[in-house]
């Protein structure tokens, strides 16, 4: 298949990079207020013990998990006069709003296992839409731009508007329920539902009127059925680049899982500060995003994977103070100085993953000759939300081990200790193995270049054999192939 000449491309203006990079002002904010509080919600409103609450997360978290792939590869397959991605962002309007508030919606069950039904279901819907949009979106920054430093801004963009909304969903759905709602939990979590469900709708309207598809880019419909493209998805591992890619993404983010769904028992169970976990986490937050900028920055100069790891480095020393300094005595100012380090060394690992993602798809087309970024994206996620399905599952059947009571202010020493470990430890362990995985992560803008050219000569009727030795080393070391 051709492609046209790179000065053929539409150019990407800042009006399209801020439009594309608002959606995900839902992706960034919808899953943190979730991750943060919806195991709380669970057991301390729905009152679930976090044996069953655990199970609704494992079941829902299963479902989005398959559901990814199976969007990518709908998405590749698509065919519309809005091209074969954007048409999902009109779509997925009207049930964002729908799914997210019943979500939150404390319903008068007496019976366990109904209560246990309805929220696995809603979560199930709610992981359904949000797959159904944001598969499609991080797909499409591969098709508006071939340019490593446009790329990266418009991942930039996406990221900004993604920890922006997170420090939103870090502490006002807090505050409407602890402090406006404070005599009246349950309310206070459905009017976070409806609130917050028409937020994350609105931005899709302009995600759709600003954002293009180049018209030279890929638009090859696979032939092959569903079940026959979920097969082909296994291909996509014997990508060397997407292996180290989901390696260091998977680290990265479960040690933010652990971190965020602790987070809220740590500060009320350890250190006693239950009242003023939404600052802390606010600072965190804001750290991060004021962070982003830097590490763009930084990445476009000298890749991405160092820039994650100079925030993995961060991490694991930050985690150290927390082991050696915190204790429930410890002045609130400390906490939030930590709070804060630890923010700047979170905003690399979360970011930098993500703006990876067009890099894999690019190297996926020298693997297989197959412009394949929707199934990218869709194996990305996919395997990255079992791990979390199974992550928060095991979080909630240990809670339930250690003996934890909702009821009690107090929980027991065992309890605390677990509680702690679950914060500090792990977080630590998972960083300091993602600082080893990019160490192998060999994408840089001089390889990133050589990878597009090849890319452009191949697509252009060029021949594999003509290749300099220079340069086929560096695609062989990229995918892990013999190039010829």
């Amino acid at each position: 298949m051709e492609i046209n000449a790179k000065q053929d491309e539409r150019k990407v203006k800042t009006r399209n990079i801020l439009a594309y990079g608002c959606g995900d002002f839902f992706g960034g904010g919808s899953f943190l207020i979730i991750s943060t509080l919806f195991m709380v919600f669970l057991t301390n409103v729905a009152k679930i013990p976090p044996q069953y609450a655990a199970i609704v997360v494992l079941i829902g978290k299963g479902w989005d998990a398959i559901s990814d792939p199976l969007f990518g590869i709908l998405s590749d397959k698509t065919k519309s006069k809005f091209g074969r991605r954007r048409i999902y962002f009109l779509l997925g309007i009207i049930p964002i709003i729908i799914s997210y508030a019943l979500l939150w919606n404390s319903v008068k069950i007496n019976s366990l296992a109904l209560k246990v039904i309805y929220y696995t279901f809603t979560y199930s819907l709610f992981s359904t839409v949000f797959t159904m949009v944001m598969v499609p979106y991080n797909a499409l920054v591969s098709e508006m731009s071939i340019e490593y430093k446009t790329r990266a801004r418009l991942s930039g963009a996406k990221m900004a508007f993604s920890q922006f909304s997170a420090l939103i969903a870090g502490t006002v759905p807090g505050f409407l329920v602890n402090n406006v709602y404070k005599g009246n939990p349950q309310l206070g979590f459905r009017v976070v539902g409806i609130i917050f469900g028409v937020v994350y709708a609105i931005p899709w309207i302009f995600v759709f009127l600003g954002t293009f598809e180049q018209k030279n880019a890929p638009h090859e419909v696979s032939t092959l059925t569903l079940g026959e493209s979920f097969k082909e998805l296994k291909s996509l591992l014997s990508n060397k680049t997407f292996k180290i890619h989901i390696e260091m993404y998977l680290l990265a983010y479960v040690a933010m899982d652990i971190l965020s769904t602790s987070f809220i028992y740590y500060a009320t169970y350890y250190l006693f500060k239950a009242d003023s976990f939404y600052y802390f986490l606010g600072v965190f937050l804001l750290a991060q995003l004021l962070s982003l900028a830097f590490y763009i920055y930084f990445s476009n100069k000298h890749g991405k994977a160092t820039a994650y790891r100079i925030g993995a480095t961060i991490i694991i020393g930050v985690m150290i103070l927390f082991i050696l300094l915190l204790k429930p005595t410890s002045p609130t100012y400390l906490i939030i100085i930590l709070c804060i380090i630890m923010g700047i060394g979170f905003s690399a690992i979360i970011s930098m993953p993500w703006a990876m993602l067009p890099e894999s798809c690019d190297v996926e087309i020298l693997c297989h000759g197959k412009d394949r970024s929707g199934a990218v994206a869709g194996m990305f996620t996919l395997i990255r939300k079992l791990t979390q399905a199974v992550v928060l599952w095991i979080f909630g059947n240990v809670l339930a081990i250690v003996g934890f009571n909702a009821d009690l202010a107090q929980q027991t020493p065992l309890t605390v200790n677990t509680i702690r470990i679950l914060f500090n430890i792990i977080p630590l362990i998972l960083m300091i193995f993602g600082l080893l995985a990019s160490k192998k992560y060999k994408v840089n803008p001089h390889t990133f270049k050589i990878a597009r050219t090849e890319i452009e000569r191949i697509q252009n009727g060029g021949d594999k054999k003509d290749i300099s030795e220079e340069n086929k080393t560096v695609i062989e070391d990229l995918t892990g192939h013999n190039y010829n």
